[in-house]
């Protein structure tokens, strides 16, 4: 493949963007809810609580039932002694996820991570499917003392690649915002787990299909 030029750095989200990683978070869930004696929740509820890391995720779990808590740290806790065990079940890359990295990486286009999951379970997770080398930039939602969308995760995933404007991919009103506020050009995903109308977000450009994503990087 001919490498092209290019002016930008590609910055990617993480859950419900390359990885569908609902199952496993409801997974983890569903045990806690266990020890609580509350009822079982199914993946597509859960998946209305992903977004702002594990700490808000299992606010709005316990919020959901109603459940009275003091403070959330030791239910936080708790939920990640589960998930860390099996971040996978039934865990998968969106299609054409791999095909996509691979031709983006051919043109030596910079690519980094910015999500909300924490370190150890995003990097096993990049590592099972084997996409790690295609990144070299990170921000965890254990790197810094903010999260998404603060501004700095975004400074924080591109510290080590050459000032050129950032095109930021996600799926998520947490992602536009991030985007908005590092001054970056926005692409959603559409098949993720937004809460949200297209026409509500109002992102620059959106796809659904990853075999769709380098022409339209070309077109911007």
């Amino acid at each position: 493949m001919v490498k092209v030029r290019h002016k930008y750095n590609i910055i990617f989200d993480l859950d419900g963007t390359l990885v569908h990683t609902a199952p496993a978070l409801a997974k983890a869930a569903n045990y806690l809810l266990r020890e609580l004696n509350l009822p079982e929740i199914s993946t597509d509820v859960y998946s209305s609580f992903i977004g702002g890391g594990i700490k808000k995720q299992v606010q709005r779990l316990l919020n959901h039932f109603g459940y009275s808590y003091s403070s959330i740290e030791k239910y936080e806790k708790r939920f990640k002694d589960f998930y860390y065990i099996d971040p996978y079940f039934q865990t998968y890359l969106f299609p054409n996820v791999k095909n996509s990295l691979t031709e983006l990486k051919s043109l030596n286009f910079n690519i980094a991570i910015c999500t909300q999951k924490n370190r150890e379970p995003a990097l096993k997770i990049l590592d099972h499917f084997g996409i790690k080398q295609f990144f070299t930039g990170f921000a965890f939602g254990d790197s810094l003392e903010v999260l998404k969308p603060d501004p700095l995760m975004v400074k924080l995933a591109t510290k080590n690649f050459s000032p050129k404007k950032n095109i930021y991919i996600g799926d998520s009103n947490t992602d536009l915002k991030t985007a908005r506020n590092s001054n970056s050009i926005f692409i959603l995903f559409t098949e993720g787990y937004r809460k949200e109308n297209i026409s509500e977000l109002k992102p620059d450009y959106f796809f659904s299909n990853y075999r769709n994503l380098l022409e339209l990087i070309k077109k911007i």
